[in-house]
């Protein structure tokens, strides 16, 4: 984990032209539990209404307290804006449950109407909090379209179907690649290189062959048992003692497999991404391990399980701070030049405000 410091040259490292800056994520889970229980008593004594300043509150303190080279990040977001977006969203909700439950056979147009109104509300959240994220004063800017997204989503979602969800990573894979490329700080935009995309793709393909091989395992260990059972009964014998067992025992062994896949899929792809993703002179290093998710997922769930969700303060800010333990800043040369270069060619080029939705996406 990096140690937390407030002097630049303490966090960094030179390697020839080169400064490494290690990501700190500094905040404490006693501070944040206090923040967090304000926010949810609040949230349900204005039943929901005070949700949007929540999550503003929330994102502050987190990204104030994430630094790189001994500064923060701002997160700028006018709550009210958030609402605004939240209300829009939920009578949209009401009008399609209504649908769904008065009339349901136009059922229809509440997918048809989902599939074209997808890539829009991506669009916009991910401009909304590029919009709203600063870095020494420099705010970040999305400029994808909708346009793209939507092509992106028809085409590769098109390719999952007719392959029976083969096609997925190739879908996720492009849309992740479309919002990293869509983004800049200040007026420089992020690349991410073609290397990315076969450590990307990868993981899903291992994934998907190891769980063929044991499902078949599964299926085969089930049904040996079923007929086990089956024969007992035939027979007229009780069932064996250890069947019960044997199929706790195999349930437990499907479930700690998708835990497994998960945590497998996401360290791989998150590495893949960050490894290859630069802006200007600055790029990235991620060293997620499979492992060390699976213990810290687990570990999160059943804390958050035993304490009946108290627990979920502390189970946040201990993942983000693995994240960031994982993270390296590598710049060629300062970063003070750099932001302030930013700052200055965004003064002249200036900026528009994005839409008042705000829409949490996991690309």
């Amino acid at each position: 984990m990096a140690l937390p410091s407030t002097d630049r040259g303490a966090a960094a490292s030179v390697a020839g032209s080169e400064k490494r800056h290690a990501v700190e994520f500094t905040a404490g889970a006693g501070e944040y539990f206090r923040i967090w229980i304000v926010n949810l008593a609040l949230t349900i004594v204005t039943l929901g209404i005070y949700s949007a300043w929540a999550k503003v509150r929330k994102r502050r303190y987190f990204y104030g307290h994430t630094r790189i080279d001994g500064e923060a990040f701002e997160y700028r977001a006018n709550p009210l804006a958030i609402l605004k977006g939240r209300l829009i969203a939920v009578a949209l909700f009401a009008v399609f449950y209504a649908i769904g439950h008065y009339a349901p056979l136009y059922i229809w147009v509440i997918y048809l109407v989902l599939l074209f109104a997808g890539p829009w509300l991506v669009v916009r959240s991910l401009a909304f909090n590029a919009y709203n994220t600063a870095y020494r004063n420099v705010r970040f800017a999305f400029s994808g379209t909708y346009r793209t997204c939507l092509g992106l989503v028809l085409g590769y979602g098109l390719l999952t179907l007719v392959t029976l969800g083969l096609g997925f990573p190739f879908l996720r894979r492009r849309l992740v690649q479309f919002a990293a490329e869509s983004h800049s700080y200040g007026t420089t935009r992020f690349a991410l290189d073609e290397g990315f995309k076969k450590p990307f793709v990868r993981p899903y393909f291992v994934v998907i062959g190891v769980s063929f091989l044991l499902g078949i395992a599964l299926v085969v260990f089930f049904a040996g048992v079923g007929i086990v059972a089956g024969a007992n009964a035939k027979a007229g014998a009780r069932v064996p003692a250890w069947m019960p067992s044997a199929m706790i025992a195999g349930a437990v062994v499907f479930y700690a497999l998708i835990f497994l896949q998960i945590a497998y899929i996401k360290a791989r792809t998150v590495n893949a991404v960050w490894n290859h993703l630069s802006v200007g002179p600055v790029r990235f290093a991620s060293a997620l391990r499979a492992r060390d998710l699976i213990w810290l997922y687990f570990s999160n769930f059943v804390a958050v399980m035993l304490t009946v969700g108290l627990a979920t303060p502390w189970a946040a800010v201990r993942s983000m701070r693995y994240r960031a333990s994982k993270t390296t800043v590598v710049a060629s040369g300062m970063l003070d030049g750099f932001a302030q270069a930013e700052a200055q060619r965004v003064s002249v080029a200036g900026e528009e405000m994005a839409d008042f939705f705000d829409i949490d996406i996991a690309l």
